[in-house]
């Protein structure tokens, strides 16, 4: 990942925070839905729980995810590729993103076995990014 654009997601972002992910939907139109979001360099991390988002990405694996902070202008854009995974490297990725944005008593009321039916993985690779107001 770029370092200027991780310097600015990391300016702008809490691992708890909410960001707007984006997806391509059976007629070209957008899904979006806010979610959490970790930062695993070179990925973006995204936990997935919905049906919709996942058939999505299955059919086509491009999406966009827009991270700002309320009542700024300030923000980052990323568009790039989602692979959804539910191995087991998967499975230590995702527990790190969930302790690291709720500690490890919040791993354990989140705790949960990826799988197909369930939660999965996404793993967004950036393949070009906008960063707006963020001093560089």
């Amino acid at each position: 990942m770029d370092a200027k654009l991780l310097a600015a997601i990391e300016s702008l972002h809490q691992p708890s925070d909410w960001v707007h992910l984006s997806t391509i939907g059976r007629d070209g139109a957008p899904h979006v839905t806010p979610m959490m979001m970790g930062v695993r360099a070179p990925h973006l991390l995204f936990s997935l729980t919905g049906k919709q988002k996942v058939r999505n990405l299955e059919r086509d694996p491009r999406a966009c995810v827009a991270i700002s902070r309320p009542t700024v202008m300030a923000h980052v854009i990323v568009w790039g590729r989602i692979e959804v995974r539910v191995d087991d490297e998967a499975q230590e990725i995702w527990e790190a993103m969930i302790t690291k944005a709720f500690g490890a008593d919040g791993l354990g009321a989140r705790s949960r076995r990826l799988s197909r039916e369930g939660t999965m993985l996404g793993l967004l690779t950036p393949e070009r990014h906008r960063i707006y107001g963020i001093e560089s």
